[in-house]
């Protein structure tokens, strides 16, 4: 950390970064930073310059530092303290703590290759991540960098003098966007570290901090420490302290301004079981847009994204586990504050299979339910519950040997909830499935037929009333006992139809009763109509034209 803030302070931090921000003007050597040279036999002062100091150091300075009179003849087992800045530079690696997704390293004179956990890196060489990729950076120094996704950053410089605690570190961001944490200096140890962007210089002393870098913006945001920051080509630093955020362009450095405030997780699952991952928050007032994004338990940046609203989903699959979900809000400019972070494990897998059927809300009427649903290539048997309720309290089937995806059951009339969940080979269960409603009920019996009645207006067909819970009943008249050739196909709240002077020949009928809700019962016997010809008016008119003749 650094010390309070004076303004004589503040001056001095900022003159210090403009010397590491300059490379015409390098900061003069830290006499307070020592190492100790135990003299061995052959050691000169001249020997000792040519081996360990850098190039153009002067010996001399060596004997009047250490008030040596004879520089040819010195003292086996005495000790010789040199100045870090003395000593000869030390080219330094740089590890790769975690690469997760497609992340590349470009070397000089050598093509793109893939970046994993574990390996080196130097100066001169560019990572590169895609998207929904990063990789975490370990520098000599302590330094740690992530470089987010869809960004490239390049080592410019990692180096050490001699065996001192005298590092420094220079990177450059010329794509993308990158998480630094440079730790605070400890005793006599001096770091320098750097970051550059096509739009920016940051100089940097033991400090947490993000950078964006773009063709023509640079973003930072400050969460600890001090940030000294300057526009590239322009000589103004703007100090850019802990809880800040600053822009640099063209211009030059806009003012900083407060980082937006952290949103709110308690309501944080501790346990998610569905993809794709959906996670929510309460909104942050003021808040314009969020980035969230998904550490898995070795700290390795595995999602990352900016939604518009306090909702993150994404689609992308990640194994199940232990994560740690970190959100924060960005202001209208794009500068985003400070983590909200919460722990959840993620148990989704056995996915629970696709229902088939019954569908939620299915109303059933025979006394066998039959029980669909997709096979699950991950799942070696399933388990199905039914219940009368929707917490399985006391579930009337609990079967978990099933390895077909199907199972008819004998259920009684009512109201019903079931669900479904996927078992490996290992007898892990998945998480369950959504609970699904349905209704098995009883269907109204068919109305009793009575026989018909001939009049002159035609054929009365007649029938008991609806059943109970019945509100209409559904009469059907046709010419062939398929009822493909229908004559009548009407629903009436009655319990008679009249057919209007129906041709002679032969006609079918049934009936059935619809419930109150629409759900229509069994149609009952067909029943069998004959209607005759009409008797022709002759044979009644004989007596009278007889009796006319006599």
């Amino acid at each position: 950390m650094l010390p309070p803030r004076t303004p004589n302070v503040r001056a001095t931090f900022a003159w210090a970064c403009l010397a590491l921000l300059t490379p015409a003007a390098a900061a003069p050597p830290d006499d307070s930073a020592w190492v100790s040279h135990t003299i061995v036999r052959g050691d000169t002062l001249i020997g000792i310059t040519q081996r360990l100091l850098a190039p153009g150091s002067d010996w001399r300075t060596l004997q009047r530092l250490n008030r040596v009179r004879e520089p040819r003849r010195l003292p086996v087992g005495t000790v010789l303290r040199i100045p870090a800045a003395m000593l000869r530079e030390q080219p330094q690696i740089a590890e790769v703590l975690h690469a997760h997704g497609e992340v590349r390293v470009e070397r000089a004179g050598r093509d793109a290759a893939p970046l994993a956990g574990g390996d080196d890196l130097a100066a001169g060489d560019t990572v590169i991540t895609g998207t929904q990729s990063s990789a975490t950076l370990r520098f000599a120094d302590g330094s740690r960098v992530l470089v987010r996704p869809a960004s490239r950053l390049r080592i410019e410089r990692t180096t050490r003098r001699g065996a001192s605690a005298d590092f420094e570190t220079r990177v450059r961001l010329d794509d993308g966007s990158a998480d630094t944490r440079v730790p605070p200096r400890a005793g006599n140890a001096t770091r320098r570290f750097e970051m550059r962007t096509p739009m920016a210089q940051l100089g940097v002393r033991g400090t947490e901090f993000r950078t964006v870098a773009a063709p023509q913006l640079a973003r930072l945001e400050v969460l600890e420490g001090a940030v000294a920051m300057n526009a590239a080509g322009t000589a103004d630093i703007v100090t850019v302290d802990a809880g800040q955020g600053a822009q640099a362009a063209a211009q030059g450095v806009a003012a900083p301004r407060p980082l937006p405030a952290a949103p709110v997780l308690d309501a944080m699952p501790a346990r998610i079981e569905r993809l794709p991952l959906t996670i929510g928050w309460p909104a942050q007032p003021g808040a314009a847009r969020y980035r969230a994004q998904l550490f898995d338990a070795q700290g390795g940046l595995v999602l990352d994204g900016l939604f518009e609203a306090p909702l993150a989903r994404w689609t992308e699959a990640v194994p199940d586990g232990d994560y740690a979900l970190h959100v924060r809000s960005a202001d209208d400019a794009g500068l985003e504050g400070r983590d909200a972070t919460a722990a959840f494990v993620l148990a989704a897998r056995p996915e629970p299979p696709l229902v088939s059927a019954p569908r939620a809300g299915a109303r059933l009427s025979g006394p066998q339910v039959r029980f669909e649903w997709t096979r699950n290539p991950n799942a070696a048997h399933y388990r199905l519950q039914l219940a009368d309720s929707t917490d399985f309290a006391a579930p009337r089937i609990d079967r978990s040997d099933l390895t077909e995806p199907q199972l008819v059951l004998d259920v009684p009339a009512g109201t019903h909830y079931w669900r479904l969940a996927s078992i490996r080979a290992d007898g892990h269960r998945g998480p369950w499935g959504d609970a699904l409603r349905f209704e098995r009920i009883t269907l109204p019996p068919a109305p009793t037929s009575s026989a018909p009645s001939t009049s002159d207006e035609g054929v009365l067909l007649r029938w008991s009333s609806p059943a109970a819970g019945a509100q209409r009943s559904h009469v059907q008249v046709a010419r062939d006992a398929q009822f493909a050739q229908l004559v009548v196909d009407e629903q009436t709240t009655a319990d008679a139809w009249l057919l209007h002077h129906p041709e002679p020949g032969i006609y079918y009928v049934r009936i059935r009763s619809i419930q109150a809700d629409g759900f229509a019962g069994p149609f009952g016997e067909v029943q069998q109509l004959d209607v005759a010809p009409a008797r022709p008016l002759w044979p009644a008119l004989v007596p009278i034209v007889l009796f006319l003749l006599l």
